[in-house]
């Protein structure tokens, strides 16, 4: 049982915050696999990339029931995504652990920037060309797969005041490009052995659960004190991703010296 109950506790969390925000979850259970379970780099974001397909296509059905989705933009969007992710995941692999976990580090710092600022309001706008947003898609997609997450942080903000959506639209179009996304990743990641299959079954089940619970709740309640508190975790985060291996690789120079 004890085996079991991170990964749920995590899953549940991180499928949570991914249904009220429209995003992935991947910018809160890539670091809790990484420093919680003790798994590497890209071993998490695999994983990651795995969890999102269950935990999006769940947190993506009050979207639809509530007709928040538009499927011509979401279908140009995925167009360019596919092979985003497939040019992503084929860089992680090129990149080392440590320059990973800087540079999730630095896109964790830019959410928190986006998340203190609070869900921006729609603007007027009107939805970009087909081309245009193939085109970003891919670059959405390139994203996911070099770090694992799902690409809603930066989407959401693009579509909502870039292309005039409406925020419930744009999570709900971010939510549902996640499942495409996560398929085509996690497959990526598998062939080169950068996943943990056995935390899949309590991280998918706890990310069903919170994913229902946080998108339904994203239609009946606005939290921008509950936002801004999130950021201030990412931050947290942040640094540690940033910080913390040069803090480790100085204890251990420390400890080779001392014992010399």
């Amino acid at each position: 049982m004890g085996s079991i109950a991170l990964p749920l506790l995590f899953g549940a969390l991180s499928g949570a915050l991914g249904g009220l925000m429209g995003i992935g979850g991947g910018i809160l259970l890539v670091p809790l696999l990484v420093h919680a379970l003790r798994h590497s780099q890209h071993e998490a974001q695999g994983t990651s990339l795995a969890f999102f397909i269950v935990t999006a296509l769940i947190a993506s059905i009050p979207y639809i029931r509530a007709d928040s989705i538009p499927w011509a933009l979401l279908g140009m969007l995925a167009l360019g995504a596919v092979p985003g992710v497939m040019t992503g995941a084929a860089f992680a692999k090129r990149i080392s652990a440590r320059r990973l976990k800087a540079i999730f580090g630095i896109a964790i710092l830019a959410s928190a920037a986006r998340l203190f600022a609070a869900p921006p309001m729609a603007a007027a706008g009107t939805v970009w060309a087909a081309p245009w947003n193939v085109l970003l898609g891919f670059g959405i997609g390139t994203f996911a797969g070099l770090l694992g997450v799902g690409g809603g942080i930066l989407l959401v903000p693009v579509l909502v005041l870039g292309q005039g959506l409406g925020q419930h639209s744009a999570q709900g179009v971010a939510l549902a490009l996640i499942v495409p996304i996560g398929v085509v990743g996690a497959i990526s990641y598998w062939r080169h052995g950068h996943s943990v299959p056995r935390l899949m079954p309590p991280l998918f089940l706890g990310g069903a659960v919170g994913g229902w619970i946080g998108a339904t709740g994203a239609h009946a309640l606005r939290g921008p004190v509950l936002t801004r508190l999130f950021a201030i975790l990412l931050v947290v985060v942040a640094a540690r991703m940033i910080f913390g291996r040069a803090a480790e690789a100085a204890a251990g120079a420390s400890s080779t010296v001392g014992g010399t």
